[in-house]
């Protein structure tokens, strides 16, 4: 083989630049910005911001677009306890994500000011209780003119969000909800509110629009459990016709449903991906969505008015290798960038300060 000449290695020495020095001038700003106050691309170790992608840390709102919270619930949980463990895991797995969108080129911390509230603070050990102790958590947020982004936790810390929401909004949002279970029960175990019945109660009390509101994914044993969804006027979308008719399909079917103008709510539950990809939940289930799926679904929400989201039931005591939480992770992160370019789209923002 030849041997390469002086020229061709003065062209390659030439593209031979610093660690941070970026072709692109808004990422080569980020890092000049953000580095300088302890953000970080080492995936390991002491972190100055160890917050969910290395978000700054505080709870004073002033110029605040979005927030991230975490609500480690697992007592509505109909499965295995160990959701409550989900944002610890999930924040510790973010470090890998972010900062820059592979797809849009989107980075969020340039996009909105976004800040990591941290946890709930827990003020009793009832379920009850809790679910109020979500509630004004999110209200003071959404008082504040902020978005949210919740990481759960169980399904039903959802209810919380929602509650505060609508109330501060004063509507009843149209909701995006995958999942492989409806979650529309009736009462289990005494408890009207659980993670089986969160979207039964959160449409009794006015806080979603059943008409607006689209569930993907669904599938498994407990089918007889979701009468509520069809009798209500949801639309639910099955796992198999994700499958057989297509992501634009159900693409199409969302943006008919709930529309790009009016105020909507997306929900995950990672048990909508398939039990062989995401064994690290509270009700795993086979014959489920892909990531891939998932991941187009949350792009397609970029079209409407999300005005707040959340990701639940990561569940690390049935991740035995973290493969679970660091699939998580990634979702998270296609979540904020939802949340943070539908806020952008919405109003003036700010940028993130560390």
């Amino acid at each position: 083989m030849t041997k390469l000449t002086e020229q061709q290695l003065r062209h390659l020495k030439s593209l031979d630049k610093g660690p941070l020095e970026f072709r692109d001038p808004r990422v080569a700003s980020f890092f000049e910005r953000a580095g300088k106050s302890g953000y970080s691309l080492e995936t390991s170790g002491f972190f100055a911001h160890p917050g969910f992608f290395q978000a700054p840390h505080r709870k004073t709102l002033d110029d605040v677009d979005v927030v991230i919270l975490g609500s480690p619930l697992d007592l509505g949980a109909i499965g295995l306890a160990g959701a409550r463990h989900g944002p610890e895991a999930i924040r510790r797995a973010s470090r890998n994500y972010g900062p820059v969108h592979e797809q849009t080129g989107d980075i969020p911390f340039d996009n909105c000011s976004v800040i990591d509230w941290g946890d709930v603070e827990w003020s009793a050990t009832a379920l009850d209780q809790r679910l109020e102790d979500i509630y004004r958590t999110v209200r003071e947020i959404a008082e504040a003119g902020c978005a949210t982004l919740n990481c759960g936790g169980e399904h039903t810390t959802s209810y919380g969000c929602l509650k505060a929401l609508s109330e501060v909004h004063d509507a009843s949002f149209g909701l995006i909800h995958i999942d492989a279970h409806c979650d529309t029960m009736s009462t289990w175990g005494g408890d009207a509110i659980n993670d089986g019945s969160v979207f039964r109660q959160a449409a009794l009390q006015g806080f979603i629009d059943p008409q607006r509101t689209v569930q993907i994914g669904i599938r498994g044993r407990a089918g007889f459990l979701w009468e509520f969804s069809h009798d209500s006027g949801m639309t639910v979308i099955t796992a198999d016709e994700v499958h057989e008719k297509g992501t634009q399909w159900v693409s199409d079917r969302i943006l008919e449903i709930v529309g790009s103008t009016e105020k909507t709510y997306f929900s995950l539950d990672v048990d909508s991906l398939d039990n062989s990809v995401m064994m690290g939940t509270t009700g795993p289930e086979p014959f489920g969505l892909t990531p891939r799926q998932v991941r187009s679904l949350i792009s397609t929400a970029r079209q409407c008015n999300v005005i707040g989201a959340d990701m639940v039931e990561v569940n690390p005591n049935r991740d035995t290798d973290d493969a679970s939480v660091w699939l998580a992770a990634a979702l998270f992160f296609e979540l904020l960038c939802l949340v943070t370019h539908c806020r952008m789209k919405r109003q003036d923002t700010f940028v993130t300060q560390w």
